[in-house]
């Protein structure tokens, strides 16, 4: 079995990892952070009850950001999934089918029959990959006793990986500080969009200093330096805050909501006004890693007796100016309309306003009053007055019509008038005078033609089939004709 104080060797196995199934190069977390390796026999084996496993108690650890955990036996990844889902498992689960992690912590053993089984033990590496903590289990029965592993990795620490961690974090920090200045010069500038872009960059930035101050704080061992990066990280966690609050005030402001860009830029105000009575987090060469720990520089002052913990004697064009830039009259004057240079942005007031006046427009057409009524551009009202204007003519043209017949003014008329009256008016008409008319009104020189269609209609409908002609061409079309009863 490895020993403690040896160096943990990295293993690139088959997975099951958050309901998925992947690859997993331990390489890529040794020398990062702490590591938990937990060696067990098989899934569902006799240490499991029906409520719980013997690897429940590990998922505690998955709750720290620098402390990552793993469940290693023989089983494949498809038994993985089910044993997980069992017992609600969110450990990561290795799958070693060929034994090449068990044989190289030294964890393999053999039963009475000889089969090849592992042993119940776990592996506590710490932050350099070296192995701070090793024990396995007596039998196979036996469950893993976690109480030990909770106080191994507790015990881990170095002032040097905290120093290197609080390097990075200032980094981070660095780069968000600059991006918020320059958001904040937006922001008093009403430059609404640039300043949610910048406030946006300065967010993740914050974010990430303040993970990795809060790592340092997890493996610091100087008390001072630790108090120092403590503060350190609540600055940061708060300007990330801020920062986010600031993001959504200036997207509200540049949409034209003024009372809910007002409102996050007083939740983003209380945030930088705690931030402002935390001091700024020292520049990474204020520390020194000696022998007996961290050395803090003269320029960083820690009094345990304080309510802050420690004091940051810094330049000011190195702090963040947590005040907000904009003047709290001219903002609210520009989220009121009210300002020289503010320029409303809401776009459906401007759209009524436009309907309005076209609704004023058409009522007046529709009341005739003025010119406007003759000169209306509304489509619907031109075409309404054109129908009108079309059946007024027709109208006109038929009671015309009418009143020509009834005087007698026409020629054709009579005549045809007196081909239907009866036996006088047939007796009296010479012989022939009805072909001559029905002659002329086929060769279309009649003067029933010239009077318009109607005339030429009623002559057609007062035609009677079944009188008058002798010619063979009529007697033989009127012998196709379907007449009822014959």
């Amino acid at each position: 079995m490895l020993s403690e104080g040896a160096a943990a060797p990295a293993v690139d196995l088959p997975a099951y990892v958050d309901g998925e199934r992947r690859r997993v190069d331990l390489d890529d977390y040794l020398g990062e952070g702490i590591v938990v390796l937990a060696f067990y026999p098989a899934d569902f084996n006799p240490a499991c009850t029906m409520q719980e496993s013997d690897l429940g108690d590990l998922d505690l650890f998955t709750m720290q950001k620098d402390v990552s955990v793993f469940g290693v036996s023989p089983d494949s990844t498809y038994s993985h999934e089910a044993f997980a889902e069992r017992y609600g498992l969110h450990v990561p689960l290795l799958s070693d089918r060929g034994g090449e992690a068990a044989e190289a912590y030294g964890v393999t053993t053999e039963n009475e029959v000889g089969e090849r089984l592992v042993r119940r033990s776990v592996f506590v590496v710490d932050h350099r990959g070296t192995v701070q903590y090793a024990r396995a289990a007596a039998d196979l029965e036996t469950p893993l006793d976690v109480a030990p592993v909770k106080a191994a990795v507790g015990d881990i620490g170095g002032d040097d990986t905290a120093l290197e961690r609080y390097r990075v974090g200032h980094d981070h920090y660095a780069e968000g500080r600059e991006a918020f200045r320059t958001a904040m010069a937006d922001y008093e500038d009403r430059e609404w969009m640039d300043a949610r872009s910048g406030f946006d960059d300065a967010e993740p930035a914050f974010s990430a200093a303040a993970d990795h101050f809060d790592t340092a704080v997890r493996f610091a061992e100087t008390a001072e330096f630790e108090a120092v990066v403590d503060r350190t990280e609540e600055k940061a966690d708060t300007l990330a805050h801020a920062a986010s609050w600031l993001a959504d005030s200036a997207d509200a402001l540049a949409s034209g909501r003024g009372k809910q860009g007002a409102q996050y830029r007083e939740d983003a105000q209380r945030l930088l006004d705690a931030a402002t009575d935390l001091s700024e987090p020292p520049e990474s060469d204020a520390f020194r890693l000696t022998a007996d720990g961290v050395e803090l520089g003269d320029s960083v002052v820690v009094d345990p007796d304080e309510e802050e913990g420690y004091d940051w004697r810094a330049d000011d064009e190195d702090c963040v100016d947590a005040g907000l830039a904009v003047d709290d009259a001219d903002l609210d004057a520009a989220v009121a309309g009210d300002g020289d240079d503010y320029e409303p942005t809401d776009e459906p007031d401007t759209v009524e306003g436009d309907l309005e006046m076209d609704l004023d427009a058409v009522d007046a057409a529709a009341d005739g009053d003025g010119e406007s009524a003759e000169r209306s551009n509304v489509e619907g009202d031109t075409v309404e007055g054109d129908l009108e204007m079309d059946l007024d003519a027709v109208d006109e043209a038929d009671e015309t019509a009418r009143e020509e017949s009834a005087d007698g003014s026409d020629a054709a008329t009579p005549s045809r008038e007196g081909s239907s009256d009866g036996p006088d008016t047939e007796a009296e008409a010479e012989p022939g005078d009805g072909r001559a008319a029905e002659g002329e009104r086929a060769g279309g020189d009649s003067t029933d033609a010239d009077d318009g269609d109607e005339a030429g209609v009623e002559e057609l409908d007062l035609a009677d089939p079944t009188e008058g002609d002798d010619e063979d061409d009529e007697d033989d079309e009127r012998a196709n004709w379907d007449i009822p009863g014959r």
